[in-house]
């Protein structure tokens, strides 16, 4: 009898050497440019208010982070310019076992690409699925340091709209923001940025979608030593949950004192601040406000500090349509020794909708120690509050009322390199490994040179 083979066992041979083949094809010191890490994290954690709801229910979470992380730098580079994360987290409620899920997953990603001295690119994308509970904040994936687009002139900061995610109690929702940033650097003293950035929200539970699409025009003046002056234009159109179709124009104007600072080095203060204009032509909500930017830094050799308010037309993440948003803020991160670090932030925000007026508060403290390169371990405390008026009633997302939370969490994390080298991680991985946004600072003290 003729000796047959299985057909998928045929499939996989001739699989494996296409894939030999076009490793081949390749140099070796290209492949050797990508590191690829593995990490596992587990750890207990404690809510007060697992719905962050006015019933509130308390419950002790297991949770168990896988994460992969692909790295990438070009020869002659140490730092990565592109960086993947993608992290699904498995709970165990103690005392909700029908909770238990794998609903929760944080992905993101990051490039920044140098075409020229002159020009460059900076890409990035950000996934998140929530499940019926509001204890994403657990997740050690979500403590990274997201591979956001870099502030040029030292003024953007993260819209606060996002960080409603944590104060809705409408079931499962997911979110994406995509964004590509570029930079040209036109002569010595001048710079011009464009930016285009996608932002949805969809809410599987409660239903609807939020929809944004902004784009970002702005020019940066260095008019003497250590001031960038910056005129800036962005008009951000979409499509927000309650049906309105919404239009925002927003004009500012500012300087960025001491931009260009290290930590290692002086000046060791930094003052951006920023004033302008913001329109709504679109549907409801306020027509009219004030844009205002204001973030002062502070460095020492082991600790930064960094606070300032943020006042702008904004989304409502589903809850209200377009927001006139005023948000205090203050981060602090400080390096204890060698080992061990230390966290901590604030934000407080006053959101101003044609439907509801609300306020959110939200704080967190951690520590975190490195026993070894591949070893670490985590504590954290946090605290959210919502207080919102009649118009609460309005939607489903949040409660009328005052409504707060809080939670604990420790972690052990194990890295393991997979690429090019195999076993326990030999570096430190994310957050440290974030993509370094290598877009041209605001200006260099010496000419760039020409492009090719």
């Amino acid at each position: 009898m003729g000796c047959t083979r299985n057909l998928s066992r045929i499939l996989d041979d001739r699989a494996y050497v296409v894939a030999l083949l076009f490793a081949l094809t390749f140099p070796s010191n290209v492949w050797g440019a990508f590191a690829t890490q593995f990490s596992f994290a587990t750890g207990e954690a404690y809510s007060d208010n697992i719905f962050f709801s006015k019933d509130r229910e308390h419950d002790f979470i297991t949770f168990f982070t896988p994460t992969l992380t692909l790295l990438y730098a070009p020869e002659g580079q140490v730092s990565p310019t592109l960086n993947v994360n993608v992290s699904p987290r498995y709970e165990i409620y103690a005392r909700h076992s029908d909770l238990n899920n794998f609903d929760n997953i944080a992905a993101n990603a990051g490039y920044t690409y140098q075409y020229s001295p002159r020009l460059n690119f900076y890409l990035s994308d950000t996934f998140q699925r929530q499940g019926k509970t509001r204890t994403s904040i657990v997740a050690p994936g979500t403590l990274a340091t997201n591979p956001t687009p870099p502030s040029i002139i030292g003024v953007t900061t993260p819209s606060p709209s996002q960080n409603l995610k944590d104060f809705t109690s409408g079931g499962t929702q997911s979110s994406n923001s995509v964004a590509l940033f570029g930079s040209f650097l036109y002569r010595p003293d001048v710079m011009f940025t464009a930016g285009y950035t996608n932002s949805f929200a969809r809410f599987i539970d409660a239903g609807g979608t939020d929809v944004f699409h902004t784009i970002d025009l702005r020019g940066i003046y260095n008019w003497k030593q250590d001031h960038n002056l910056h005129a800036g234009y962005t008009l951000s159109i979409g499509k927000a949950r309650n049906g309105e179709n919404n239009v925002i124009h927003n004009f500012d104007f500012g300087d960025s004192y001491f931009t260009n600072y290290n930590i290692q080095l002086t000046p060791t203060l930094s003052l951006a601040a920023s004033s302008g204009l913001s329109l709504n032509t679109g549907g409801g909500g306020p027509r009219v406000a004030n844009n205002t930017r204001l973030k002062i830094t502070k460095l020492w050799e082991t600790a930064e500090v960094n606070g300032g308010v943020t006042k702008e037309l904004t989304p409502s993440f589903g809850i209200a349509g377009i927001s006139n948003t005023t948000s205090l803020f203050a981060n602090f991160n400080w390096r204890l020794s060698e080992k061990l670090t230390a966290t901590s932030s604030a934000n407080f925000s006053f959101w101003d909708t044609d439907e509801v007026n609300f306020k959110t508060f939200q704080a967190g403290l951690g520590f975190q120690y490195l026993f070894t390169s591949w070893l670490s371990s985590g504590i954290n405390y946090y605290f959210n509050w919502i207080d919102s008026g009649a118009g609460a009633d309005s939607t489903d997302l949040i409660q009328r009322g005052v409504v707060k939370s809080n939670g604990v969490f420790a972690t052990m994390t194990v890295r393991f390199d997979v690429w090019p080298n195999t076993g326990l991680a030999r570096t430190m991985s994310s957050p440290a490994l974030s993509p370094i946004p290598t877009l041209l600072p605001p200006f260099s003290t010496q000419a760039p040179k020409p492009a090719p």
